[in-house]
């Protein structure tokens, strides 16, 4: 049976040791009509340049700090810091209708108001921070896991402007790996899913389980 294509991002499941996760969510500031949107389930870290401190989409191909990200995130790229985890939906005051807003994704260029209880215009994402977090993933490739799993590390596509009402269909790039280090890219394969539908990895579109790569994600919020 053929895998099911439609892509979802990165969907949180189990943690490391298979014990229940909990689906916290840790919160965040994101810029005024930030250059890049953001999408639910996709990566997020900080922005390294520029705006330093505010959140990013981390799947685009370059970031809103000018770093690259998507399939060519790298560790020791100057300036990058580390993922903050996964991006699940962000809280702002709308500038045109100063109406508070909860929404999957930030659009590009959306301005907010001022938040009355704070004086900023800030907005506010919401991050699945902890770094045991597994995630259930669609491959944009053949996955073997025997070969791919263990110290090599992988990215999400650049497909982060790919969304349906707000949610990321970005897919694990499986054409390119590094091995774990200091170049090393931001996930790594844990296993297999156990999805009768979509487990054909052959072919693209299996789902697989992934986890940030130690050193890629931000152990201690800061």
């Amino acid at each position: 049976m053929a895998n099911q294509t439609g892509g979802f991002g990165l969907r949180s499941t189990y943690t490391l040791g298979s014990t229940p996760a909990t689906q916290g969510l840790s919160e965040y500031p994101i810029e005024t009509a930030p250059g890049k949107g953001l999408y639910q389930n996709d990566p997020a870290s900080k922005q390294g340049a520029g705006s330093v401190g505010y959140l990013q989409d981390a799947a685009n191909g370059t970031m809103d700090d000018g770093i690259t990200g998507g399939a060519g995130w790298a560790n020791n790229t100057a300036n990058i810091l580390p993922m903050n985890g996964v991006f699940n939906g962000a809280f702002y005051v709308d500038s045109t209708t100063s109406k508070p807003t909860w929404g999957n994704t930030v659009a590009s260029g959306q301005a907010f108001g001022t938040n009355y209880n704070t004086g900023s215009t800030d907005g506010v994402g919401f991050v699945n921070d902890n770094p045991m977090q597994e995630y259930v993933v669609k491959a944009a490739g053949a996955v073997t896991v025997a070969a791919m799993a263990g110290d090599l590390t992988y990215n999400m596509a650049d497909l982060s402007t790919s969304f349906t009402s707000g949610q990321s269909t970005v897919k694990l790039a499986t054409g390119a790996s590094s091995a774990a280090g200091a170049g090393q890219y931001a996930f790594q394969i844990v296993r297999i899913a156990n999805d009768p539908l979509n487990s054909d990895n052959t072919a693209i579109n299996s789902n697989v389980i992934v986890r940030f790569a130690p050193g890629s994600i931000m152990s201690v919020k800061y």
